[in-house]
């Protein structure tokens, strides 16, 4: 897939997205929000050579903001813009007396657009399932190598156009729960959910794809093959909801006649 189509599909889905939260967002059917949460990164190597190397595991951060709003009564689709670490390691003994350990860490700006699907979709308490697409775009991060005893020992680079392709198309999935709490004239909207990212690009870069740039490591490095991104992620969201003036006036007078509904909590989704 060339660069100019990559552009031409993150721009076709931010402006339906977008278009889409306008229409929604005057009918009080729209919340906004920001999450964060811990994403444990690995890559994954079509090569067997590399397949077969041990992987350890990363913890690196997300961070973001986000616009959900419901599409049918117990379906929403939201925008989210994020900051998230991904990347890979991997450690291992070569010839059986140099310890290698070698690290990627990527800073990518993500876009997602999630459809979600409530399971309870009347009370303020409900799990969900999900499924968005995940554009990525890394802007920059590190590599560092360390193993003493070698010729190169130790090796510290920032990330650029020669070490990794910097757009990347994935699937996200996962499940959470959710549970909205009314406070004034606002509810707040609490969400925890886990979820399994996969690339669907190969984030070798054309250079290392052609062999024209230099392996940082050249015991564990081989760009035949694919080299693609994976991730489980451990997400927190607030939401804030602002009612409206007619929900108030409700909700004074089923206060005043003993039948108050709000004892439960906001109704799904949002209210």
């Amino acid at each position: 897939m060339s660069l100019m189509s990559k552009k031409i599909i993150i721009l076709i889905m931010l402006l339906t997205a977008m278009g889409g939260l306008t229409a929604q967002v005057v009918n009080d059917r729209a919340f906004f929000g920001i999450k964060g949460g811990a994403n444990f990164p690995r890559m994954y190597y079509s090569d067997k050579n590399l397949k077969e190397l041990p992987h350890d595991m990363m913890l690196g951060p997300t961070a973001g903001v986000f616009f959900e709003f419901r599409l049918f009564k117990t379906v929403s689709m939201a925008v989210e813009v994020a900051y998230q670490q991904r990347g890979g390691a991997t450690s291992y003994v070569y010839e059986d007396k140099y310890n290698v350990n070698y690290k990627l860490k990527a800073n990518y700006a993500v876009l997602r657009v999630p459809f979600t699907w409530y399971i309870l979709g009347n009370h303020s308490f409900s799990p969900y399932i999900f499924v968005a697409p995940d554009f990525g775009y890394a802007f920059g991060g590190t590599i560092s190598l360390s193993q003493p005893g070698l010729p190169i020992s130790d090796v510290s680079l920032d990330i650029s156009d020669a070490n990794i392709n910097r757009f990347n198309i994935g699937l996200l999935g996962g499940v959470g729960v959710r549970k909205n709490f009314s406070l004034t004239n606002w509810v707040l909207v609490f969400k925890v959910d886990a979820a399994l990212n996969y690339g669907f690009l190969n984030t070798f870069s054309p250079s290392e794809t052609n062999e024209t740039a230099t392996p940082t490591n050249i015991h564990a490095y081989n760009s035949q093959g694919e080299r693609r991104m994976m991730g489980l992620e451990i997400n927190l969201s607030l939401g804030f909801l602002k009612t409206g003036a007619s929900h108030s006036k409700h909700s004074k007078h089923s206060k005043g006649s003993g039948k108050s509904k709000e004892s439960k909590g906001a109704c799904f989704p949002f209210r």
